[in-house]
């Protein structure tokens, strides 16, 4: 598994794919209304549909993410990203 759980924190390693989607959508369910923390360190890249449960999530609770140093396409969504706007800047 790419995406790993440890209480409130899910890290994310290599590249994300769909099939990662139901065990998400399951953490964030169980999770909520929790912060939890999203752990973007090792990840490579991601599948769009899990970009969209985080966006999801982040509109009704709080999601902390943590990033590595190399910038990547979906740190920039996921910071671009304003709940009252709905939209990405």
């Amino acid at each position: 598994m790419a995406i790993t759980y440890e209480a409130n924190e899910a890290t994310f390693s290599s590249v994300i794919y769909e099939d990662e989607i139901p065990g998400f959508r399951d953490f964030l369910q169980e999770k909520a209304p929790d912060e939890v923390l999203l752990n973007f360190e090792e990840c490579e890249d991601i599948h769009l549909a899990v970009l969209q449960h985080i966006m999801a999530y982040k509109k009704n609770y709080t999601c902390t993410y943590k990033f590595g140093n190399e910038k990547k396409l979906f740190e920039t969504v996921l910071k671009g990203f304003d709940t009252s706007e709905n939209h990405c800047n």
